[in-house]
């Protein structure tokens, strides 16, 4: 009887010590889960002087306990991309408002990236939220003309974007708060970081012309790859002269 109760104890004691062991494993996990957030950080070795560009940060998960300042870190990627490096920094390493060099040059061809010309694009009407584009946005600009597509530029780089008010008043002095809504929506203005062979293509786009813009994901732009559409143009229109006669004609490219 007592050979029973001793065995009884041990396992007991065994189940306890087993499930005390488990718990503080469990716990211990826990805690380094509640420990990891993620952070945007510097993913290569980088040189003081350049300047931040997609490719050279990422999203990470990190230990709260090893980066007690990351809470003075840069956490927003549209404030990290862009700028200039005022100290050199190492894989992994947070990124805080100290380390990037604060530009006293103001000029507008200080954005406008290497290789590039700026061109302001005037549209009646954007087919994007204009909220949502920002600077250093990729874009292609596309134009149908005469019952065809063509890419009237690719690879574009957005600099900014302004927007007109028109306030214009019927005779009558009646307006709706539709009409009224529809009067100050005046043309948007893009400006446009291009490759300088696609200026002329740009400036033949009328007002009036069935302009789009396609806007880049970032996500490919941080892969380094940008979607293509030359697959698009299949055709193109010349002008046929017959005698004092001009005639369109959609010819295979």
């Amino acid at each position: 009887m007592k050979s029973k109760n001793k065995g009884a104890t041990t396992a007991a004691m065994t189940l306890l010590i087993t499930s005390g062991m488990l718990a503080s494993v469990l716990g211990v996990r826990q805690v380094n889960s509640d420990s990891q957030v993620p952070a945007w950080v510097i993913n290569k070795n980088i040189a003081v002087g350049q300047v931040i560009s997609v490719q050279d940060i990422s999203q990470r998960n990190i230990d709260t306990s090893d980066y007690p300042n990351l809470t003075f870190s840069i956490q927003n990627p549209r404030a990290l991309v862009g700028k200039q490096l005022a100290v050199d920094k190492g894989q992994h390493q947070l990124i805080f408002a100290n380390d990037l060099i604060r530009a006293n040059n103001k000029n507008l061809s200080a954005a406008i990236p290497a290789g590039r010309v700026l061109y302001t694009l005037n549209l009646a009407t954007l087919n994007v939220p204009l909220s949502r584009i920002h600077q250093g946005d990729r874009l292609d600009i596309v134009a149908k003309m005469r019952g065809y597509v063509r890419t009237i530029a690719g690879d574009v780089q957005l600099i900014g974007v302004s927007k007109s008010s028109v306030n214009k008043s019927n005779k009558s002095g009646l307006m709706d708060s539709a009409h009224k809504s529809k009067s100050n929506a005046g043309p948007i203005a893009l400006a446009l970081a291009v490759l300088p062979e696609d200026v002329y293509s740009l400036a033949a786009l009328e007002l009036d012309d069935n302009v789009s813009i396609i806007v880049h994901s970032a996500y490919d732009i941080k892969q380094g790859r940008v979607q293509k559409f030359e697959r698009l143009q299949v055709n193109r229109t010349i002008e046929l002269v017959k005698g004092i006669k001009n005639e369109a004609v959609i010819v295979a490219r």
